[in-house]
């Protein structure tokens, strides 16, 4: 399906708001086109040496009548299409969202947030243009030269045969000008892109341009972007001056009057007949403008929906399998077999995880360590689900997650990353996050267990307090111990944690190991850390480097035989000889 029958797949679902548009279109162009009627009948009997007063006044109230029908019209079918817009406008959007959180982690890291937004918000905003007035406006163009032009064939078809005689300058005009606007519309498109995700991107980052003190590059940067916006619009505006129609229209117009006139003195043509037909092709002006207008906005609107479906429709999204089997009761019992992923596809050499072999028994707590690139976060990320391993298969009780329902996969494992995201709502709000129907005293005990009750409490407004955007009120502690309650409260399966601690104080630290000691029972955990502490007390511990899983084992275990895994604890104590180290 490409974008335009996309687009006007949504405009056909509202078939009664399309309808209800179309009828009293057709009402509008009507009682426009039949006032000339009307208006020539006076003229007509004004001619005539015996006028009847009342033949006149009979005319102007037909007129008066179908002014009033024409107001009616008018409002209901201008009403019609702003709400028939904003239905569409809306479904658009809901569907390009809806689109955008199903696609998949390697999407959302190749795409910028600012592309992101400007199409979600520019871009439809430009459809919706289209749909209101741009439609209206088609259509009323189209039926008022239907109308118009049947009427003019009625009074005098010599005369009209001779003003068509224009018709083909005015589709070659028209073809050029919708030739030349379609290029100009998509890079408007792509330019205002550019700008917004710049503009994204330096507000995020807002804190790096000021401690390199680089504000005014970026603001020239900023300012070569907009000065290309401003040239494409430029561009744009010059080829919308140089739509010649209505002053073809206008020359047509003028042609009719002095034509007619000339057939009026010879009497082959009345009065009346005459100021109708001049009438009737000033009708025509109207949608002559129209439908430049409505060819630039569908240039417009059909660039800004190209750019929208194709975001929409790219393919970088995980498969959901056809038939899922999903595990009853999740022990966490994970195998890793032979897994090995690249980020950049399967043909790439360089890869960030390497034949993985693991075997984690269920409800054991598993320490990751590794130099920075070794592979911690992706091994994580490849058990979420975030992405599919390039080779081999990683399952959940004897289940591979790529058989299991995404929501399912997900709704076991909880997750407490390094760098913590909180939503611009209450404290409440973000524990609950996760499990919305939680109850006040399962997110007090949630939080008593992550050591955040006690500051949270210290608020003036408690658990309804506002954390601000990305939590910006908030310590980086205290924010780490509200994600750490809110992974608590769906009472996960499977935990990990991505260095949560990394922000807190030793002391507190101790607090929330002492704390959630009981929780982590019966659970399998996952730990990325360098907390030499939380290492030893571990079930099992993983030794990535460059990708290759190095070894595996308890400390004391890989104390004796592991170089990579002693660096990290013999500066802090004397160690016993190595006795052996895997590999060598």
């Amino acid at each position: 399906m490409g974008h335009r029958r996309w687009f006007f797949k949504h405009i056909l679902k509202e078939r009664l708001l399309s309808i209800i548009l179309l009828i009293f279109l057709i009402v509008f162009i009507g009682t426009v086109s039949i006032t000339p009627l009307f208006i020539g009948d006076i003229f007509t009997e004004l001619a005539k040496e015996n006028s009847s007063f009342k033949v006149i006044v009979s005319a102007s109230l037909f007129i008066a009548g179908a002014g009033i029908i024409r107001a009616t019209a008018d409002f209901t079918q201008s009403y019609a299409n702003e709400i028939l817009a904003h239905k569409i406008t809306k479904n658009v959007t809901e569907e390009f969202y809806k689109g955008m959180l199903e696609k998949s982690q390697e999407f959302h890291d190749r795409v910028r947030i600012g592309d992101v937004m400007a199409r979600a918000t520019y871009d439809t905003r430009q459809m919706n243009i289209f749909i209101s007035p741009g439609i209206k406006f088609l259509f009323e163009g189209t039926f008022t030269l239907i109308f118009s032009v049947s009427l003019m064939i009625w009074i005098n078809p010599k005369l009209t045969l001779l003003l068509l005689m224009g018709l083909p300058i005015y589709i070659v005009t028209i073809r050029d000008y919708n030739k030349n606007l379609r290029p100009i519309s998509q890079a408007q498109m792509e330019q205002n892109s550019i700008l917004n995700a710049r503009l994204q991107e330096s507000v995020t980052g807002i804190r790096v341009i000021r401690a390199f003190v680089k504000e005014q590059a970026e603001i020239k940067e900023f300012d070569r972007e907009t000065d290309k916006l401003r040239e494409i619009n430029t561009r744009r505006g010059i080829i919308s001056a140089k739509y010649y129609p209505v002053i073809l229209t206008f020359l047509l117009i003028t042609l009719s009057f002095v034509w007619g006139s000339y057939e009026v003195i010879n009497g082959r043509l009345g009065i009346g007949e005459l100021i109708t037909f001049v009438f009737l092709m000033m009708t025509l002006v109207m949608p002559t403008w129209q439908f430049g207008w409505a060819i630039t906005q569908f240039q417009i609107g059909m660039a800004a929906a190209k750019r929208v479906y194709e975001m929409k429709e790219k393919k970088i999204k995980l498969e959901e399998s056809p038939s899922p089997e999903d595990c009853r009761t999740c022990e966490g019992e994970i195998r890793f077999e032979k897994v090995s992923f690249s980020y950049n596809g399967k043909s790439s050499r360089k890869k960030s995880l390497n034949n993985i072999n693991l075997d984690v028994p269920g409800g054991s707590t598993v320490a990751i360590i590794g130099n920075p690139g070794s592979g911690k976060s992706t091994l994580i990320k490849l058990l979420m689900r975030l992405y599919d391993p390039t080779e081999g298969n990683i399952l959940i009780d004897k289940i591979d997650i790529k058989d299991m329902r995404i929501s399912h996969l997900r709704d076991h494992i909880g997750v407490i990353e390094q760098e913590v995201f909180l939503f611009s709502k209450s404290i409440k709000d973000n524990i609950a996050y996760g499990k919305p129907s939680a109850t006040k005293e399962e997110i007090i005990e949630v939080a008593k267990l992550a050591q955040a009750h006690e500051f949270i409490e210290s608020f003036d407004k408690g658990y309804s307090t506002i954390v601000g955007e990305r939590g910006v009120t908030l310590s980086g502690g205290q924010k780490q111990r509200i994600a750490i309650a809110r992974a608590l409260l769906v009472n996960p399966s499977i935990l990990i944690l991505d260095d949560a601690s990394s922000a807190i104080d030793a002391e507190t630290e101790r607090k929330i190991q002492t704390a959630i000691a009981n929780v982590l029972k019966d659970r399998t955990t996952f730990i990325i850390t360098h907390r030499l502490a939380t290492i030893k007390n571990a079930d099992l511990i993983i030794v990535l480097k460059d990708g290759y899983l190095r070894d595996s084992g308890t400390h004391d275990e890989l104390i004796l035989r592991n170089i990579d895994y002693r660096r990290l604890f013999e500066r802090f104590s004397e160690l016993p000889p190595i006795t052996y180290q895997e590999g060598n």
